[in-house]
């Protein structure tokens, strides 16, 4: 791995992360929170092996710019390019399809590297977090989650990825900044909770139950670590 000659200490969070992923995890009942259908729609298919899989990186840094974020942590989220064929125009993790041969950390890492342009050899990884159905584009999207020191110096792939951009986890963890509105989705009418993080689309659905899970594990952690 490398980082710069002047390593930072890895903050406490990544730390409790790092061995908490390879306990069991909340799973659905961190997810659910900001998940806007009912459960059995998330549920694993008995099928599963006919499915896409695909894998995401949820890549966690420090950004001692923003004193106010819980431990300066924050989320790298990327706006998808309009043109892509599945969940195009939408905020999500930096990931996608597995190849032949390869596992779920191969897979985030390569398409992470790919879509924003960072370095494989800065990107310290965590562990993995739960799996996620989505049943829009009959995906298994397996979730990676890592640690960049520092901010990462991105260069995104125009034909993938319209913005790179981060969210602290502070501003993620305020029960103000979630919103609560009526959609259709798959010809149903839902109650979709999402985060306006000032884009030009709400960050909601599968990112956003990722998302969930990991400020359920900070919340663990938060309460044994009070400041």
């Amino acid at each position: 791995m490398i980082f710069s000659k002047n390593v930072m200490p890895q903050p406490a969070f990544i730390s409790f992360l790092e061995q908490r992923l390879r306990e069991p995890l909340p799973g659905y009942e961190g997810q659910k929170r900001m998940a806007p259908f009912a459960k059995t729609i998330y549920e694993q298919p008995k099928d599963i092996d006919t499915y896409k899989q695909s894998a995401v990186l949820a890549l966690l840094f420090n950004n001692q710019d923003h004193a106010h974020s819980a431990e300066h942590l924050e989320l790298l989220l990327t706006v998808r390019s309009s043109d892509l064929k599945n969940h195009s125009g939408q905020i999500s993790f930096p990931g996608g399809r597995s190849d032949d041969g390869e596992t779920i950390i191969q897979t985030a890492l390569r398409e992470t590297c790919e879509e924003v342009g960072l370095k494989r050899g800065n990107i310290k990884v965590l562990g993995e977090l739960s799996s996620l159905y989505v049943p829009v584009s009959r995906s298994m999207i397996y979730v990676v989650a890592g640690f960049h020191e520092g901010i990462p110096e991105t260069r995104p792939n125009a034909g993938e990825v319209e913005e790179v951009f981060s969210v602290p986890l502070s501003v993620l963890m305020n029960p103000a900044n979630i919103d609560r509105k009526p959609w259709t989705v798959l010809g149903r009418e839902v109650e979709v909770p999402f985060w306006n993080l000032g884009k030009n689309v709400p960050l909601w659905g599968a990112t956003a139950m990722m998302t969930a899970e990991i400020l359920t594990l900070y919340e663990e952690f938060a309460y044994d670590n009070p400041y």
